[in-house]
């Protein structure tokens, strides 16, 4: 469960906002096989449970940091899913799956296709 009791309002607009754009996509020199690079977009589990504003947003492929045995959307829903196998906590490090993690979806930005990093957010 979200609380927001104890946090300042900013943080908590950012905490109910599903998605915000980190990089936008841009137009890559004429050597690169793809003509534009994706966006990438960083979002709350909220954001995963909006399939309509991910297609708007040309999102094709989802970055999950969540270990549960659902998920909220998947392959069958039309998105290319990859999921880091941690739990959403505090005390966990990422640091292991970081270099794999952004390699993943360097190659997607590349490949002109946009992406969401998404995780569930603790309270």
């Amino acid at each position: 469960m979200i609380r927001f009791d104890n946090l300042p309002p900013e943080v908590m607009h950012a905490m109910c906002t599903p998605m915000h754009q980190i990089l936008p996509a841009v137009t890559l020199p004429q050597s690169s096989s793809a003509s534009t690079s994706g966006a990438l977009y960083l979002g709350s589990l909220a954001a995963v449970y909006d399939a309509a504003a991910l297609r708007e947003a040309h999102i094709s492929h989802i970055i999950q940091v969540l270990d549960v045995p659902w998920q909220p959307l998947s392959e069958k829903d039309g998105f290319s899913c990859y999921k880091i196998p941690v739990m959403d906590d505090i005390s966990v490090d990422l640091r292991p799956h970081l270099e794999e993690a952004c390699t993943h979806i360097d190659r997607i930005l590349r490949s002109g296709k946009s992406v969401l990093v998404h995780c569930h957010q603790v309270s």
